[in-house]
């Protein structure tokens, strides 16, 4: 054989050789990495040692904790920041919750809470707190002041939601500061009618909560310029001739 032809073949040789020491390295490497990424995320040292909870007034921390499923201990990796939040967000007071891992040891839980817009009278006794969306935020025995919306369908348990609440209370959320100052209930009468009831007296005929922002003003202008002492009904169904009586 010709001495050149031999030498081009053994380094032909040599070449596959080498590619398949480098194959073999790059996949030795490959796999000492991901061996040692997995215990690593997996070691003490990146575990859940602290949960932080931010924004919590009404609700519980221990509450909260505990629906996020976050525990001490756990692999920070393990923490599912989505479903903690959206399990958080199914008590009663929390609006919006967000769960974020800070690596290498700490959860941090923040929530946004509920605003209360109006009480309503609990059969049996006690009195349901309510946020704008008819959800009931907290049961309790005294009313804490503010409006009480009347004339809906039996209260549910904390976190659920009154039937028949939410036309009454897009009133109570529309109403002026000082318009809320005078008026002690909002109240739902048969056919989705809405009426106001004033302090000290008189009551207001809005009809259906429809077109609040015109009938709400023409409650206001009348209240401002006419001698209320003696006011009965202030029917503002039709807002561009809103009718006063008096008794």
């Amino acid at each position: 054989m010709d001495p050149r032809i031999r030498r081009r073949r053994i380094e032909v040789r040599r070449d596959e050789g080498r590619r398949r020491l480098r194959l073999l390295v790059a996949v030795l490497l490959i796999l000492t990495f991901s061996v040692g990424g997995w215990v690593a995320v997996r070691s003490p040292l990146l575990d859940v040692d602290r949960v932080q909870v931010e924004g919590a007034d009404h609700t519980v921390v221990s509450a909260i904790v505990r629906e996020a499923a976050v525990r001490g201990g756990q692999a920070m990796i393990d923490v599912d920041e989505g479903g903690a939040a959206r399990r958080v967000e199914t008590l009663p007071w929390v609006a919006h919750a967000q769960v974020r891992r800070h690596w290498p040891s700490t959860v941090r839980i923040s929530v946004t809470e509920r605003r209360v817009v109006a009480v309503t009278r609990v059969d049996g006794g006690g009195w349901a707190l309510l946020d704008a969306t008819a959800r009931v935020l907290e049961v309790v025995a005294n009313p804490p002041g503010g409006i009480t919306v009347e004339g809906v369908g039996p209260t549910a348990p904390a976190g659920g939601e009154v039937s028949g609440a939410k036309g009454p209370l897009a009133v109570v959320t529309a109403l002026s500061p000082q318009l809320a100052a005078r008026t002690s209930a909002v109240v739902a009468i048969e056919g989705g009618q809405i009426e106001l009831k004033l302090n000290p007296r008189g009551t207001v005929r809005l009809g259906p909560p429809v077109d609040l922002k015109t009938k709400l003003s023409a409650v206001e202008t009348v209240l401002a310029r006419v001698d209320t002492r003696n006011l009965a009904t202030l029917d503002v169904r039709l807002p561009s001739s809103p009718v006063l009586t008096r008794g």
